[in-house]
């Protein structure tokens, strides 16, 4: 299971070492999806989007099967205000999995940040009905550590 990393949440230690951790990890390996996918959440925790987009980049040439990976990037896409790519990494998420709510509520988020405010609540709509808590479960635009 995913864990949800929000901005809101508290740290554990510095991410500039989680970093180097996957960094380190990925040298060992570097074709390892999780590994990629887990830096680029290290790397947006520091506010380093690009690199973090490029860290799920990664994951996803890696497996192009990934939906956290897939997932990550819409949130990123979000961020960096792109939000046709945003959408289509959404979309490519819920293509692998449309059972994954955390894909169903990170596609809300970005059509509603980016003021399809009808299709954003028909699509949380959908998550909910998957999870009663799936806005809960998401209070901002956040990434998915793999276990």
């Amino acid at each position: 299971m995913p864990r949800l990393v929000t901005p809101e949440m508290p740290r554990k230690g510095d991410d500039r070492d989680a970093s180097r951790a996957y960094s380190d990890i990925i040298v060992e390996g570097p074709h390892d999806p999780a590994a990629l996918n887990n830096r680029g959440v290290a790397l947006e925790r520091q506010g380093r989007y690009e690199e973090a987009l490029a860290a799920f980049s990664a994951a996803i040439l890696s497996d192009n099967d990934d939906v956290y990976a897939w997932n990550n990037r819409a949130v990123i896409l979000a961020r960096l205000d792109r939000p046709q790519e945003a959408v289509l990494a959404c979309r490519q998420a819920l293509t692998i999995d449309r059972s994954c709510i955390f894909a169903w509520v990170t596609y809300g988020m970005v059509l509603g940040r980016f003021g399809n405010y009808q299709e954003a609540e028909r699509v949380l709509a959908v998550a909910e009905d998957l999870d009663p808590q799936a806005r809960s479960l998401y209070p901002g635009n956040s990434t998915m550590t793999r276990a």
